[in-house]
């Protein structure tokens, strides 16, 4: 349904420039600076290296930095069924997003040198859609077709005898998760 290939940008340090004229020099990073110079504060003075590379990213959030590209054309058999497999060993698991860490493709497909850093349900988006090559248009299509599909296999769980969540737990569980969340370590 969609893969997402996340990039983890970075300055190479040249050995006369501080991390902060790197990355007002960065086409990229300059357009969020905001963002990396609070991240790196204090290292924003030093000079870098020559040939040095700096991560300007950990997290793996179009939100904190990392930039996202459509790897949908990357779904390969191999790479299916490992998926396969890894989804199907989870019962009633129905639709989710995997956020896969992996050493190279060719390995990844075999099933070797990769783990599963984080499993999100129903409600993750298909995070292919926040490439800047995606259309608005493109990006709704998808959205409406992982809506479709979610409804389809709701529809297809209460033909077998399970209640849809209420409101009032829904609500309960909302607001649990927002007190759990502000709890949260920050990635900045």
């Amino acid at each position: 349904f969609s893969v997402t290939r996340k990039e983890f940008p970075k300055v190479i340090g040249d050995g006369k420039h501080t991390l902060r004229e790197l990355i007002r020099n960065d086409p990229r990073a300059s357009l969020i600076s905001d963002l990396y110079f609070d991240r790196h504060r204090e290292h924003l003075d030093s000079v870098i290296p020559a040939q040095e590379s700096f991560p300007l990213v950990f997290a793996g959030n179009h939100c904190k930095g990392a930039v996202f590209k459509d790897g949908t054309q990357q779904a390969s058999p191999g790479l299916l069924e490992v998926i396969e497999k890894v989804a199907s060993a989870m019962p009633d698991f129905h639709f989710g997003r995997f956020d896969i860490r992996f050493q190279d493709l060719e390995s990844f497909e075999r099933g070797e040198n990769w783990r599963i850093i984080e499993i999100n349900g129903a409600g993750a988006e298909a995070t292919h859609i926040w490439d800047s090559e995606v259309t608005l248009g493109e990006a709704y299509s998808t959205l409406f077709e992982q809506y479709r599909l979610l409804f389809e296999i709701g529809a297809a769980n209460r033909n077998l005898g399970h209640k849809p969540l209420g409101v009032f737990q829904f609500l309960k569980d909302f607001f649990s998760y927002l007190r759990r969340a502000g709890k949260y370590p920050s990635t900045r």
